[in-house]
């Protein structure tokens, strides 16, 4: 795995280390049934994704990833069908990079949903316009 899909936060406050990554999962709100999302971004205390609908704020949310036990999250912020989740407990190191691996082997195999690699920028820009530092 190359280091191209690193992310490196630079800013007043220590922000981790997140892997930029296009990996499908879904979520799961509060009384909700299980909804198809895309992560964009990962680290050890939460992800951004997109989901193509807004997620509540402040909510509850559960994320499933094939092959991992679910993650308890709730919402940051959700934005034009982005949204950006943190997790209850911080996930290990070696269990992101995992996950990146998996995103790289998916997108060799298939691109999930048909977004492109665009979505990685329209994610960071919606994020610092709504004046909302990233939390992940």
């Amino acid at each position: 795995m190359g280091r191209s899909n690193l992310v490196f936060r630079r800013d007043d406050t220590w922000r981790p280390l997140s892997y930029r990554l296009e990996l499908p999962a879904e979520i799961r709100e509060f009384r909700s049934c299980r909804l198809d999302i895309l992560l964009l971004e990962l680290s050890v205390a939460g992800c951004g994704l997109w989901a193509g609908f807004t997620i509540r704020i402040e909510r509850p949310i559960t994320l499933f990833v094939d092959g991992f036990a679910p993650i308890k999250a709730s919402t940051a912020w959700s934005d034009s069908g982005f949204a950006e989740l943190l997790f209850d407990q911080h996930l290990h190191l070696s269990v992101v990079q995992h996950m990146a691996r998996e995103s790289a082997a998916c997108c060799r195999r298939v691109m999930p949903y048909g977004v492109p690699s665009a979505a990685h920028a329209e994610f960071a820009t919606l994020s610092q316009e709504l004046g909302k530092p990233l939390q992940i």
